[in-house]
């Protein structure tokens, strides 16, 4: 992953402690970034994002689909399968949680998903998440403040990408894993985040998939909820 260096410049010229940013950067957790590209270096293509595969979900448009067979295994620190395909189908008509309005296809390795239409190739790339709004606590005095560099020095240090999985959501209102309903104790992770594509407007709107952890680790996919979220 890239140096966390603009991170700790920034917070020191806010005057906040060293000890309590190091403590914070202590927090990173890693995640896989696929972004557009034409170019993989020999390498297997990520995902695609648009176009129309032969897997279909009825009244739920298709979004992105994810090979994990091309996720580094560090990519992620969320138990992800080591290959098959993901498929991501949502309709933001209404994405009310109470909507049955999105559904996560999982297929096993092996079985053979073909593309047509327009898709872009998604290449994938490993990168630094930290929270973009934190809280104060007694841990972290200047959590809400650290919250703000990272909003201020993500860019530096990654590029994003049309398609996230896992690391920390990018919270515009409510955070999917925490501000529903989630026994904490259930240990609920951020397994995607989707914010391009042909059904996004204007509003910087994202589409988060959450999953338990040990739902994620059983393939129990038809488990996962989603949550939708925009700067407005």
């Amino acid at each position: 992953m890239a140096t966390m260096d603009p991170f700790r410049d920034e917070a020191r010229n806010r005057g906040i402690p060293e000890a309590e940013v190091e403590r914070w950067l202590e927090t990173v957790r890693p995640c896989a970034a696929l972004y557009w590209t034409d170019d993989h270096a020999g390498g297997p293509v990520a995902g695609f994002l648009d176009g129309q595969p032969d897997v279909t979900v009825p009244g739920k448009p298709f979004l992105a689909l994810v090979n994990l067979a091309a996720v580094p295994a560090d990519a992620t620190d969320i138990p992800l399968p080591p290959d098959g395909t993901l498929l991501f189908f949502a309709d933001f008509d209404d994405p009310d949680p109470d909507v049955d309005w999105h559904q996560l296809v999982y297929l096993p390795a092996g079985t053979a998903v073909a593309m047509s239409g327009e898709p872009a190739e998604l290449g994938v790339r490993v990168e630094p998440s930290l929270p973009n709004r934190g809280a104060d606590s007694a841990e972290f005095p200047h959590g809400d403040e650290l919250g703000s560099v990272w909003w201020e020095t993500k860019g530096q240090m990654g590029k994003g990408g049309a398609v996230k999985l896992g690391g920390y959501p990018w919270v515009w209102n409510a955070d999917p894993v925490t501000s529903w309903d989630h026994d904490p104790d259930d240990d609920w992770v951020l397994l995607a985040t989707i914010t391009s594509g042909e059904q996004f407007g204007s509003d910087l709107g994202m589409a988060h998939w959450v999953i338990r952890r040990a739902d994620l680790a059983a393939r129990r996919f038809d488990r996962a909820e989603a949550y939708y979220d925009s700067f407005d």
